[in-house]
């Protein structure tokens, strides 16, 4: 399929809904830092780490079925990686730019930044421009530390074309022979962990590995929900293997459990969302929210620097005292409002000029010229 052919996906509007809710669930853990008894709090959001590796699942399984049959050529390949790129850009540019302004400010002595000489080292710049920070070159993260999961996206798209090729030649006995070889290394390569901040599937400053686990799991998702009868799908039960995952990570099954369960969540709604897709009702409610994700996810870390470090910290003193969550409801709604008007001011426009670019280059055709 050429990459000026328009194809109509599945909206799988719960999918969205679940996207959200990881992203509300970072950064409520984010912000759960600055509250009191910080420790006790944090602790309790990281047992449902596993979440956020289902946004990467969802991402695997959307990329691939829109892709994976059109990465084979090098113009279709450029195709995606530009209209990727259109997505998640410019919105990182422009959160990592903010960064970059408090970590010169820090540097020059106007102002107080925390994490001076780790969190904005200026020599780190040039690896969150190319999105190579979570790919191992650095021990730490810097600048907008949530960042460090685009870089790992960013990883899992280049590599698509090995999936694909891995899909078209041995099907899905392909795909789950790339996700063992990967979690052996993965295994092997936190074989030393003594806890789990260790591990693998807490890798951050090297997460694109992980991300690609996750990719290449949702690749596999895709093609399991794709050979399913439409009389498997199932809603309810979706939602059940999505609470049955939850109640894992709380019980101490252990990731693969919670991924395992995730996997089964995944399918169930795919498959119900394929054949009849949600046309109303609360996911078509939430829609409008929904798409604003990504900008929560990116734009949670400035609001958490306005808020916390400047207004709480520097403007009332940052006093001990559990008023501090009525007044995490500040940081929460600005960013959910920021996403928007992000979306609409910034990346949507950036987008659409990125494409228009890459139209003039040749890369893509006049009908494809559409935000990502």
């Amino acid at each position: 399929m050429g990459a000026g052919t328009a194809t109509r996906y599945p909206e799988y509007r719960t999918f969205a809904v679940w996207r959200l809710m990881a992203a509300m669930l970072v950064m409520s853990y984010h912000f759960s830092f600055a509250a009191p008894h910080a420790d006790a709090l944090t602790r309790w959001f990281e047992h449902m780490n596993p979440l956020l590796d289902m946004f990467f699942v969802l991402s695997g399984f959307l990329v691939y079925e829109r892709y994976g049959h059109r990465v084979s050529t090098g113009p279709d390949y450029a195709f995606f990686l530009l209209r990727r790129m259109s997505r998640l850009y410019p919105l990182h540019i422009v959160t990592l730019g903010f960064f970059v302004a408090v970590g010169l400010a820090g540097h020059a002595g106007l102002i107080e930044a925390g994490g001076l000489h780790d969190r904005y080292d200026m020599g780190q710049l040039w690896t969150n421009l190319l999105l190579l920070q979570a790919w191992g070159v650095h021990d730490q993260l810097t600048f907008n530390y949530v960042s460090w999961s685009l870089s790992g996206e960013w990883f899992a798209y280049l590599f698509l074309p090995a999936l694909a090729f891995a899909g078209l030649r041995m099907g899905l006995a392909g795909l789950i022979l790339v996700l063992a070889v990967t979690l052996a290394g993965l295994e092997w390569a936190s074989r030393d962990a003594v806890d789990y901040s260790q591990t693998w599937y807490d890798a951050k400053s090297w997460g694109a590995w992980r991300i690609f686990a996750d990719f290449t799991f949702g690749a596999i998702l895709y093609r399991i929900a794709r050979r399913m009868p439409a009389s498997m799908g199932s809603r309810p039960a979706g939602w059940l293997l999505l609470g049955l995952s939850l109640a894992s990570m709380f019980a101490g099954w252990g990731t693969y459990a919670a991924l395992a369960l995730i996997g089964g969540a995944v399918v169930f709604m795919a498959v119900a969302e394929r054949e009849t897709p949600s046309a109303g009702g609360p996911m078509a409610v939430l829609a409008p929210v929904a798409a604003l994700s990504y900008g929560v996810y990116m734009w949670h870390p400035v609001m958490e620097t306005i808020f916390f470090s400047g207004v709480w910290k520097l403007v009332i003193g940052a006093p001990q005292t559990n008023w501090i969550y009525a007044f995490a409801i500040l940081p929460m709604v600005a960013t959910v409002l920021v996403a928007a008007l992000s979306l609409r001011l910034i990346e949507n426009p950036a987008g659409r000029a990125i494409m228009a670019l890459g139209q003039r280059r040749g890369i893509v055709r006049p009908a494809t010229v559409s935000p990502a």
